[in-house]
């Protein structure tokens, strides 16, 4: 009897973590990075802390990750190269792409940056207010979010990226690019 309420009062704090999943909003969380004039231009802000709602564009693509998660750092060129296909067929800039550091400092977000040649900006979240804000997600973790006035997540996948072609087919297919 004991071990049938244990696994339930475990199965009821699972299920209550408020992970943002698919039709939710999205949190408009403040981003923090250290962003270059390109960077900034890119995203259609002025500044190095930004909400997610600033963020000028359609869609937005968010891979929330880790420098010290060996899966993040397997996954980094694969993600890096969906950025650069739908870079490639998306010329009004209709989709964004991100990174969020979860618990990592401006120096790891740096260093991750050029050891893995990421071209997209990268925000820090030392204090871990993003990570709690998404619900404390592992990493890596995925989303595609509708921007606005209030963002709201259209796709979310916690886990390693095992089929870049099929997240590239969702995003072509959510931004309606060919």
């Amino acid at each position: 009897m004991k071990r049938i309420l244990a696994t339930l009062f475990a199965f009821a704090i699972l299920f209550s973590a408020s992970t943002v999943f698919a039709g939710q909003p999205f949190p408009d969380v403040s981003l923090i990075g250290k962003l270059s004039s390109d960077q900034k231009a890119y995203l259609g802000v002025s500044g190095d802390t930004v909400k997610v709602s600033d963020i000028k564009g359609d869609y937005l693509f968010i891979e929330a990750y880790s420098m010290y998660c060996p899966i993040c750092q397997r996954d980094a060129a694969e993600v890096n190269e969906v950025y650069e296909k739908i870079t490639a067929i998306d010329p009004q800039v209709r989709v964004k792409f991100i990174g969020l550091a979860l618990g990592n400092t401006a120096y790891e977000v740096k260093f991750y940056q050029k050891k893995y040649s990421v071209p997209f900006p990268l925000f820090v979240d030392e204090d871990y207010a993003v990570h709690k804000a998404l619900g404390e997600v592992g990493t890596p973790s995925f989303y595609i979010v509708k921007l606005g006035p209030k963002p709201e997540t259209l796709y979310m996948k916690e886990g390693e990226l095992k089929d870049k072609e099929a997240l590239l087919k969702m995003i072509k297919a959510t931004a309606g690019l060919k």
